[in-house]
């Protein structure tokens, strides 16, 4: 393939994985494993038992929506790169109105999400680490120095790791949490008819009487809240989503190894168009299979919080995070609460590893679509955004902010917003850019229209419930910090 601006795109004959079928197929999954990996922490481990918890089977359309409606959208902005060799934020450069603003936003946002994510999922493994040791868990200090050191390791580990090491590591990690979650609802047996009435029929739930009496700060929240928490928790948000379409750069599928690309190079014969959706069939194989992956992990995890937890009246708090759902393996034996324990150590220490390397490629792509004259290098983007988002975290932790409070802050910005304002914004590339033989189908385009209509109005719905100072503050900042970059840009000419 050439690079060349003002040549036309040639795609790579495809490989003999490509002519044996969709088993055959199998053999190129690999950024889906990473993005997987790095999705099922907090919502699949603690929202989705909580929910279940909670209002037993009732919220379990949201996590079908959730999967559906993500991986939609995720395979939206893989099939432009794949088809063009753009990122899809580059494209958002070329919207309408003050040049690269939407780019401007997006990323924005993206970036605001790292270290509030990272606090996040650093505070709890350190609940975890308490509830193992049992050290320090008495003080005020204790959970924050136990995130502290987990932060430190992880970005030790983050500036020495490649790409292949973080894909077989999260292929590892992934198998794991497939089997031990599995192992658990067979043994369980809920009631999967409740659970299937649950899936397919969306309805608000209310709280029951228990739950007032025994746990007034959980049902002192909107139900609304909590819906939006989950949706957004559940397969991540923006700020993974930009970074798994750049890893896509690592497999070249399709024209995504190109250097610089864009519809306007696309050609316009027949079998070259024929070729580029052939081509399609790896990030789609890709999505579906991390987002399987997504759905039966944080499905399985609802049921146990349903049959498990619910009838307990149990539900996971911030004070508390892991142990009531060590009862998911405990009932089986007294001694399988290592296993429980090990295993979501783990799982949530793989997903902080991993997601380093993926906000790196997060932040990398908005920084090219807005400063394109400059030359960035990823291995320079990733030192400056794992210090940002390690250290940023580590002062949030220090203000005392645990893990509820921190995903209920951000999933409905960019887990949800942040998803529909990405649908949209693929809505007009694909309408506006795009040549005809290149678009999405009737029924693909009909999906992100629908996704990007509904995050959007559950997201706008549902921030102003967490409208912290905090969030007030990061805000303000937030669009200070885009007026003063959009000034610059200009005096300088690099818009």
């Amino acid at each position: 393939m050439t690079s060349n601006n003002h040549t036309k795109i040639e795609y790579p004959p495809l490989g003999e994985e490509f002519s044996g079928g969709w088993l055959r197929l199998l053999r190129i999954f690999g950024p889906g494993a990473i993005l997987a990996s790095v999705t099922v922490g907090t919502g699949e481990t603690i929202f989705a038992p909580r929910a279940g918890a909670t209002f037993g089977y009732a919220l379990f359309w949201v996590i079908v929506v959730a999967v559906l409606g993500k991986g939609v959208m995720v395979y939206a902005g893989a099939r432009h790169l794949v088809l063009t060799g753009e990122h899809p934020v580059q494209a958002w450069a070329r919207f309408p109105g003050p040049r690269k603003l939407v780019p401007i936003l997006m990323g924005l946002l993206v970036v605001l999400a790292f270290p509030l994510w990272i606090a996040a999922l650093a505070d709890a493994v350190s609940s975890l680490c308490i509830w193992i040791t049992g050290v320090g868990g008495s003080t005020s200090w204790g959970r924050p120095l136990w995130a502290t050191g987990i932060i430190l390791a992880a970005m030790l580990l983050s500036l020495v790791q490649t790409y292949n090491i973080i894909e077989r590591v999260s292929l590892f990690i992934l198998g794991l949490k497939v089997i031990f979650i599995l192992i658990a609802v067979v043994i369980v047996k809920p009631d999967w008819l409740a659970a299937l009435w649950g899936a397919i029929l969306p309805h608000l739930p209310t709280y029951e009487p228990w739950v007032s009496a025994s746990y007034p700060d959980v049902a002192s929240r909107a139900v609304w809240l909590e819906i939006a928490v989950l949706l957004g928790a559940v397969g991540g948000g923006v700020q993974d989503y930009t970074g798994y379409v750049s890893m896509i750069r690592e497999k070249k599928w399709g024209a995504s190894g190109l250097a610089q690309g864009g519809p306007d190079r696309l050609p316009l014969d027949q079998h070259t168009i024929d070729l580029s959706r052939k081509w399609l069939r790896a990030p789609l194989l890709d999505i579906v299979i991390s987002f399987a992956s997504v759905l039966l992990i944080t499905g399985c995890f609802m049921l146990l919080g349903a049959a498990v937890l619910h009838p307990l009246k149990l539900i996971p708090t911030n004070a508390d995070l892991y142990s009531k759902q060590s009862y998911f393996l405990t009932l089986i034996h007294p001694q399988l609460v290592y296993i429980y324990k090990a295993g979501i150590f783990f799982a949530i220490f793989g997903v902080i590893y991993g997601t380093f390397e993926v906000y790196s490629r997060s932040a990398y792509e908005p920084l090219c679509a807005i400063w394109s004259k400059k030359t960035w290098t990823l291995d320079r983007v990733r030192i400056w955004v794992i210090l940002y988002s390690g250290l940023g975290g580590l002062l949030l932790l220090w203000t005392g902010l645990k893990t509820i409070t921190l995903a209920s802050i951000v999933s409905p910005f960019s887990g949800v917003f942040g998803c529909g304002f990405w649908c949209l914004a693929m809505v007009w590339v694909d309408r506006k850019q795009m040549p005809v033989g290149y678009r999405m189908s009737p029924g693909l385009l009909a999906s992100v229209i629908i996704v990007g209509i509904v995050m959007s109005v559950m997201g706008l719905y549902a921030i102003p419930y967490r409208m912290s100072p905090f969030l007030l503050a990061s805000v303000f900042a937030s669009v200070i910090v885009v007026v003063i970059i959009y000034a610059m840009m200009r005096e300088r000419n690099q818009l």
